[in-house]
C-alpha cells in the first residue's frame, strides 16, 4: 500500500488547547491554528512577503491576547444593529413596557438623526472623535432627551465590550463629556394662589357644566397625573372609608394606541414593584367630584369615571390640555402655558408651602421615596408664600 504523503510539517504544538504552529507544504507557508474566546477554531497564515520571524511575532502577540483576555475577533457588526437589537430584546424579554418601548424607539430615532456620522459603521471602527463630532447635533435636543440619548449610546458600547466586539468603551474617555442643550429649559411652574383661586372660580361658575371640569378639579385637589385621573373607575372608590385607590394609569401600547394600563408610571417591571400605587383620603371637594361622576350613568366596559361616550373611547389627555389652553386664552388666568402638568405642580407646591413632610408628599403624588424630582422639579414657591415668609423675618 502506497504511503500517503504528508502536506503539513508540524514544528510546534502549543499545550493546553492553545493551538499549534506548523508549516503547510501545500500552501508553502506557516500557519497557526487556535481557538478564539467563543471556542471556535480559527487559523491565521503567513502573509506574502511576511518573514517567518514576523509571522511568529504575530502569533506570539495573538497568543498573549488570548491568554490575557484582550483578544477581539474582527467584526463588521454596526453600532446601530447592536442598539436596535438591545432595545427590541428588552421589550421581548418583558423588561420594557409598551410605553417604555415607544420611548426607547423615539430615542433611537434621535440618535439616528444626530449621530449619523458613526452609527452605521462597524462598532470596532468608531472613535472618540466621531462621538465628539456628533455632540453638536445632539445639543439641539432638550436636556432630558440628551440624557436619554447619552445613556443609550453608552449602553450600546457597554454591550460591545461585553460581547467581545471592542476592548474598551470609548464613552469612558475622561475627556468625553455629556453635551449641554442649547435650548432654554422648559420649566413647568405652579399657579400662584391668586391664579389658582381664579381658575377654581371659573370652574365653579362659567364652566360649571363643562365635561372636563371635574377632571381638572380632581387634578388640582389630588395632584394625580392626568393619566391616573382618566384611569379611575367606580371600583376604586371606597365610600365607607372615603378613600380613593390609585393603582394604574392610561398609557400607550407599542403601536401608540391609548390603553388602560395595569400599573402606575412608577412601576418597575424588573422588580415587579409599583411604588406609585397608593390609597388617598378624599377631602370634601374630592368626595363631591366623585359623587357627581358616580351619579352619572357609567356604562363603559371599564367602569371608568370619565369616558368619551360619543366616540366610545378613553378621554384623551391632550384634549384636556387643549381645553385648558382655550380657558387661559379666554379668562386670562395666568401668563404660563396652562396644562394639566401645571395642576400637578400646583398641588405639590401648595403642600410644600403648608409644610407637609416630603415623604408624605411623595406618597400622595406617586413619587419614589427619596426622589429629588419632587422638590427640584415640581416645587415652585409662589410669590405670596415668599412674601408671607419674609413678613415673619421682618
Amino acid at each position: 500500500m502506497k504511503e500517503k504523503k504528508r502536506t503539513n510539517t508540524r514544528t510546534r504544538t502549543v499545550g493546553n488547547g492553545e493551538g499549534s504552529l506548523f508549516k503547510s507544504q501545500k500552501s508553502n507557508c506557516w500557519k497557526f491554528q487556535y481557538y478564539d474566546s467563543s471556542g471556535k477554531r480559527k487559523t491565521i497564515q503567513q502573509k506574502k512577503k511576511e518573514s517567518v520571524t514576523d509571522f511568529k511575532k504575530r502569533v506570539t502577540d495573538l497568543k498573549n491576547k488570548l491568554n490575557n483576555g484582550t483578544y477581539i475577533e474582527k467584526s463588521t457588526e454596526t453600532f446601530i444593529s447592536i442598539l436596535e437589537r438591545h432595545v427590541n430584546q428588552k421589550y421581548i424579554d418583558g423588561i420594557t413596557s409598551d410605553s417604555g418601548y415607544l420611548r426607547d424607539k423615539y430615542t433611537v430615532n434621535q440618535i439616528k438623526n444626530s449621530c449619523g456620522n458613526f452609527i452605521n459603521k462597524p462598532i470596532q471602527k468608531i472613535t472618540v472623535y466621531e462621538i465628539e463630532d456628533a455632540k453638536q447635533y445632539i445639543r439641539q435636543y432638550a436636556q432630558t432627551s440628551i440624557d436619554k440619548i447619552w445613556r443609550l449610546i453608552h449602553k450600546t458600547f457597554q454591550l460591545g465590550v461585553a460581547r467581545r466586539k471592542i476592548i474598551f468603551n470609548p464613552m469612558d474617555d475622561e475627556t468625553l463629556t455629556r453635551p449641554i442643550s442649547i435650548k432654554e429649559p422648559q420649566k413647568v411652574d405652579a399657579l400662584t394662589r391668586q391664579e389658582e383661586t381664579h381658575l377654581r372660580k371659573i370652574l365653579n361658575t362659567n364652566e360649571r357644566n363643562h365635561k372636563y371640569r371635574n377632571i381638572v378639579l380632581l387634578q388640582l385637589d389630588t395632584g394625580m397625573r392626568i393619566g391616573e385621573v382618566l384611569a379611575r373607575s367606580k371600583n376604586d372608590v371606597d365610600n365607607k372609608n372615603q378613600t380613593l385607590s390609585i393603582h394604574n394609569t392610561l398609557t400607550k401600547d407599542k403601536n401608540s394606541k391609548i390603553i388602560l394600563g395595569k400599573h402606575t408610571k412608577t412601576y418597575n417591571k424588573r422588580t415587579g414593584i409599583d411604588k406609585g400605587k397608593r390609597i388617598i383620603d378624599m377631602n370634601k371637594e374630592v368626595q363631591q367630584i366623585i359623587q357627581e361622576q358616580l351619579q352619572q350613568k357609567i356604562t363603559n366596559i371599564y367602569g371608568l369615571l370619565f369616558w368619551d361616550y360619543i366616540d366610545n373611547t378613553f378621554v384623551k389627555y391632550y384634549e384636556i390640555n387643549s381645553w385648558l389652553k382655550r380657558l387661559n386664552k379666554k379668562y386670562k388666568i395666568t401668563n404660563l402655558e396652562l396644562s394639566s402638568h401645571n395642576l400637578r405642580h400646583t398641588y405639590i407646591t401648595r403642600l410644600r408651602e403648608k409644610g407637609v413632610d416630603m415623604k408624605v408628599i411623595q406618597y400622595l403624588v406617586g413619587h419614589v421615596e427619596g426622589s429629588a424630582i419632587t422638590d427640584e422639579v415640581y416645587t415652585s414657591l409662589s410669590k405670596e408664600f415668599i412674601q408671607d415668609e419674609m413678613k415673619k423675618v421682618n
